[in-house]
């Protein structure tokens, strides 16, 4: 086991299910700085939930690592730098469509 990994792992967990939850936006000094009329263009909730998606995919691949010795000495970095692409590739979108929008 590799301590590291699992402590990793768990606090991800942690974060990404208190954005799914919508439970920290309200924590975030961004969104406390920002305007009522820029919060109103931003549908929070969507975005909230794709964010505890994307951070609560880091926690398995880093679990994953923690727990089995073979998946951290072979396929660990595949599956973080994957894990970038799909994130980067998710940010184009969150930019681009106008599902996080409510304007």
């Amino acid at each position: 086991m590799n301590l590291y990994c699992i402590i990793f792992g768990l606090i991800f967990l942690a974060a990404g299910a208190a954005f799914f939850a919508g439970l920290t936006p309200g924590w975030l000094n961004v969104w406390q700085r920002m305007s009522e009329r820029e919060k109103s263009k931003i549908r929070i909730d969507r975005l909230s939930r794709n964010i505890g998606c994307v951070v609560g995919a880091a926690s398995a691949v880093f679990l994953a690592a923690g727990f089995n010795p073979a998946f951290h000495h072979t396929a660990f970095m595949w599956c973080m730098i994957a894990w970038f692409i799909l994130t980067s590739l998710d940010i184009a979108f969150i930019n681009h469509s106008g599902w996080y929008k409510s304007e």
